[in-house]
């Protein structure tokens, strides 16, 4: 968790303020929003502070032959921007946010079905993947999607200077040297001993110059 982070491989040498007034290694606040759309089979508002991401899930359902597949359903995933036309980002999102899902869902459950998702970004400061992701993982829940687990994801900054800043706005992340987002999922530990739940590292995407040692914190932070 990002707390356990130490202030030295954080910051650098010192604990400088944010724009915003955040720490380096503090998080945006939060709101979540299961059941945001009437009309979806499952669907979910999530929100990190001037970043808001929906998502809708229909299906299992109905699958075209050609994308027919005997052993698993399949999953696709649309992207919308808060405004114009999708294009490479879009684009990009999708095929991170796919190829993620595809191994939180329990897709064998439901052979020769598909599952669809609508992401629509609706609002845009910094960190729009892991909200976006974030929001599929509740919208699949509401939609009784099986899951192997939760996913968590957060996205890290690299300021010029070196220093690590957690869920970056967008202007932090055009000022910053790279930018990696992180997600994860959070399974429950096998047995009864008490033991932490154990995290699967299933998206690991980053932007920009990143050294293994920041990419490390990063992975640390998040």
């Amino acid at each position: 968790p990002a707390s356990c982070l130490s202030s030295r491989s954080l910051l650098g040498s010192g604990m400088a303020t944010r724009a915003d007034g955040r720490l380096p290694n503090q998080l945006r606040a939060m709101a979540a929003e299961p059941g945001a759309l009437s009309r979806a089979d499952g669907s979910a508002r999530f929100q990190h502070d001037g970043t808001q991401v929906l998502a809708a899930v229909w299906g299992p359902g109905e699958v075209r032959r050609a994308r027919e597949r005997p052993d698993q359903a399949t999953l696709e995933v649309l992207v919308r921007p808060a405004s114009g036309l999708a294009g490479p980002l879009e684009r990009e999102m999708e095929l991170l946010l796919t190829a993620t899902l595809s191994h939180a869902v329990v897709l064998s459950l439901h052979p020769r079905t598909l599952v669809s998702l609508v992401v629509q970004v609706v609002d845009h400061d910094g960190s729009v993947l892991a909200a976006a992701l974030h929001a599929c993982g509740l919208a699949l829940i509401h939609a009784g999607v099986p899951l192997r687990g939760m996913l968590g994801t957060c996205a890290c900054a690299v300021a010029a200077d070196g220093a690590l800043m957690l869920d970056p706005t967008v202007a932090e992340e055009a000022s910053a040297v790279a930018v990696a987002t992180l997600g994860y999922l959070v399974c429950s530990a096998d047995g009864d001993g008490g033991a932490a739940p154990a995290c699967e590292l299933l998206l690991s995407h980053s932007t920009g110059a990143l050294s293994a040692e920041q990419h490390a914190a990063a992975a640390e932070a998040a």
